[in-house]
């Protein structure tokens, strides 16, 4: 993923530096994917970090999980935590019976320097591929969904409904206002799931 997100990067016009920065201080794969496509697309700032804020925001509830369950902690190891926090390693966390922070530090940041790392192979690698090899990266962000809401969609019919609504909403709303789309949508699609989803699905941990 992260060799996919660098030949977005590269491509959208961000030069080597840039993209492998971008992975060490912002650090949110999807966000990063998304914010490389806006840049090639034309996307303003703006809209860009717009967007990112919220496809982001499980960040928050991810970040005050960990904090509430961690031990041995202070403040600059509870800021470090949190911008490590991704999907992966709170979900590794959430299956661990150690919650000293430097047991979460220690799977939050070896994820975010493979990331890093991943992005830096990437920017090495990319010119010495074929042209097809490398377009074909563009794929990894549609990849790494399919791959997150595939579970959720096979065990729930209300996530399938959401997910399609979602995705019909986004294209009908991109003729109208571009790349706003994907705001829009995703927060139309948040407030429908809110009436259609079940709650106890949501709290069994399934999604």
């Amino acid at each position: 993923m992260g060799i996919g997100y660098a030949a977005i990067a590269i491509k959208a016009g961000m030069n080597p530096l840039q993209t492998i920065s971008m992975s060490f201080l912002v650090y949110a794969g999807a966000g990063q994917i998304i914010a490389a496509s806006m840049l090639l697309n034309g996307a303003t700032a703006i809209t860009i970090i717009l967007t990112n804020f919220v496809v982001n925001l499980r960040y928050f509830v991810m970040s005050t999980c960990v904090l509430n369950k961690v031990k041995n902690t202070n403040l600059p190891l509870n800021i470090l935590s949190a911008h490590v926090t991704v999907d992966e390693s709170f979900a590794m966390f959430s299956l661990s019976d150690d919650y000293d922070i430097w047991v979460y530090l220690g799977i939050a940041i070896t994820a975010w320097l493979s990331w890093c790392f991943g992005a830096g192979i990437g920017v090495i690698v990319l010119d010495l591929l074929p042209v097809i090899v490398t377009n074909s990266f563009n794929i990894s962000l549609y990849a790494l969904f399919v791959a997150i809401l595939t579970p959720a969609v096979k065990n729930n019919k209300q996530i399938a409904v959401l997910v399609l609504v979602t995705a019909v909403l986004n294209i009908i709303l991109s003729q109208i206002l571009g790349n706003w789309s994907l705001i829009i949508s995703t927060l139309i699609g948040a407030l429908i799931g809110m009436y259609i989803v079940d709650d106890e699905y949501l709290i069994s941990g399934d999604l």
